[in-house]
């Protein structure tokens, strides 16, 4: 643990996620391959053995961005053999390269069989796409991570591209990069490893450093927080059950004589206690490391991805050759269309607020919120064929009728309850009070200022 790493402030160490399991890119350095999708791979350069840097432009990123990636030994050797992959990510102030600074990801990864990518993502820029005070648009890390950078993996490495074979891991910002990530996407990863991850902003002094940083990020926590907690791991806890969670935390007392005790990683600790007691609440099992004396600093991190590595290694030998998608599972997210395992949900209401699609077996399915909601589901039903759909919604209880597509899915409207005048959590909806919700809902709440609904639907067998 003896690091020997330029020491960064504290306050901006946010950040790590793994990735593994891909093949060579294209020889050429230069390459304009693949800017349909919105990634061009334009220099690579071989460090070592197993590390090679991309460099990449990307319409979700102004100008360009770099990811380094560590191949498995034997990789070369082994054409016809494919691996895990797993994603790390930096933390604040850091870049793509810092974790294999001093060889820390090398060493941590030379008996693990899978590919590692360490993408860039920005010094102090969270892993969101931004909101910028409604105008959005660029920067769009989300966007670049799982939309751009993921299947160009996917595409150009040997990959096992399944969520068993796929992880997610970071420290501190990319503590909270893996963690939201994984929340955001559960059918994309089936692990994740925080080391100090800043893992619930509803830490009042971890939010405001990063408010300070960058105003237009979120927005204000005071008029925006549901944006907020859109990407929070804490309001996305329920998303994890089917997900191996990992998380280390030191409380910041010195653990050597001449240390002085750390605030920054005291407050991660608040975080990650918050997030582990919202887990155990929700009953999702996870691996709960609370280590003790240790500060928010390179050694400790190290030696967290150390201690994660055979766990993970142990998990890709068991789930890497299957699909490992749960039957029976609930998504919440504020985002007016999402998919989860499968199914999709498009949203009609008239503010930002949450939603969820808790899915009961392959035929039982509820979608809470308000307004209207259209449900495409996975390919369950015979191309082609008419279904009877037991739906009850805010209209009352009726049977319908649905024909399957080509590809088996069925497309099921549903009508909810009268939308909420006000964003959720926003001062306006605090004191506009709806009165209860009728029945509890599968995220956080708080007054009475929005109220939600429930539509549960069958689909009838024939």
């Amino acid at each position: 643990m003896n690091g020997r790493r330029v020491r960064i402030p504290a306050a901006l160490a946010l950040g790590a996620v793994m990735v593994f399991g891909c093949s060579h890119p294209p020889a050429q350095t230069t390459a304009a391959a693949h800017t349909e999708t919105g990634i061009a791979l334009v220099n690579q350069k071989k460090l070592s053995p197993r590390l090679s840097e991309l460099t990449f432009t990307s319409s979700a990123l102004d100008g360009k961005t770099k990811v380094r990636v560590l191949l498995p030994r034997g990789y070369d050797a082994e054409k016809r053999r494919r691996y895990p992959v797993l994603y790390l990510y930096h933390g604040g102030g850091q870049s793509a390269s810092s974790w294999t600074q001093d060889g820390a990801a090398e060493q941590a990864t030379a008996g693990l069989p899978a590919i590692v990518v360490m993408p860039d993502a920005g010094s102090t820029e969270w892993y969101a796409d931004w909101w910028n005070n409604g105008h959005r648009g660029r920067p769009m890390w989300e966007t670049f991570h799982i939309n751009r950078l993921l299947p160009w993996v996917d595409e150009h490495y040997r990959t096992i591209p399944e969520r068993g074979a796929r992880a997610a891991a970071g420290l501190s910002m990319g503590g909270f990069g893996a963690v939201s990530y994984a929340a955001r996407h559960p059918d994309l990863f089936g692990a994740v490893g925080s080391f100090s991850g800043d893992v619930d902003h509803q830490n009042v002094q971890m939010r405001t450093i990063i408010e300070q940083l960058h105003p237009s990020l979120w927005g204000p926590w005071a008029t925006q927080e549901v944006r907020w907690r859109g990407d929070n791991p804490w309001d996305l806890a329920a998303n994890l059950a089917h997900t191996d969670v990992s998380l280390y935390t030191g409380n910041g007392q010195p653990r050597h004589d001449g240390e002085a005790v750390d605030p920054t990683e005291q407050r991660i600790r608040q975080e990650n206690v918050s997030f582990h007691e919202r887990l155990r609440d929700l009953g999702i099992r996870h691996r709960w490391h609370d280590y003790g004396p240790g500060s928010h600093t390179w050694p400790y991190w190290q030696a967290g991805l150390q201690s994660w590595i055979p766990h993970l290694k142990a998990y890709f030998a068991r789930h890497a050759q299957h699909r490992a998608i749960p039957r029976s599972f609930t998504f919440s997210s504020i985002r007016p269309q999402y998919s989860a395992y499968g199914w999709t949900v498009r949203m009609r209401r008239d503010v930002t607020e949450f939603s969820a699609l808790d899915v009961a077996g392959q035929r039982r399915f509820t979608v809470v919120g308000n307004g209207s909601a259209t449900v495409l589901t996975p390919s369950l039903a015979r191309p082609g064929m008419r279904y009877h759909i037991s739906v009850r919604d805010r209209e009352g209880a009726s049977v319908r009728s649905a024909t399957a597509d080509r590809q088996g899915r069925l497309t099921i409207p549903l009508a909810l309850g009268p939308g909420n005048p006000h964003q959720q959590y926003s001062p306006q909806a605090e004191t506009s009070s709806k009165g209860p919700s009728p029945d509890d809902v599968p995220f956080h709440t708080r007054g009475n200022g929005s109220r939600f609904y429930r539509a549960e639907v069958a689909i009838l067998p024939r």
